[in-house]
């Protein structure tokens, strides 16, 4: 892999990636839970269990 894509592994696995947790930290999102299911976002709900993503896996 390159450094950009490990880049992004190593943010999913840590948890500082763009996701509202992380951002609400920062105050850049209104509340850490996701904005379309209002249930605690994290990476695992982002990658395997938003509907939006259900066609891409």
């Amino acid at each position: 892999l390159g450094h950009p894509q490990c880049s992004i592994l190593i943010q999913l696995r840590i948890g500082h990636i763009g996701l509202n947790p992380y951002l609400f930290r920062f105050h850049l999102a209104p509340s850490p839970s996701c904005a379309r299911c209002n249930v605690p976002e994290s990476v695992h709900h982002f990658l395997f269990q938003y509907s939006s993503h259900h066609a891409h896996r």
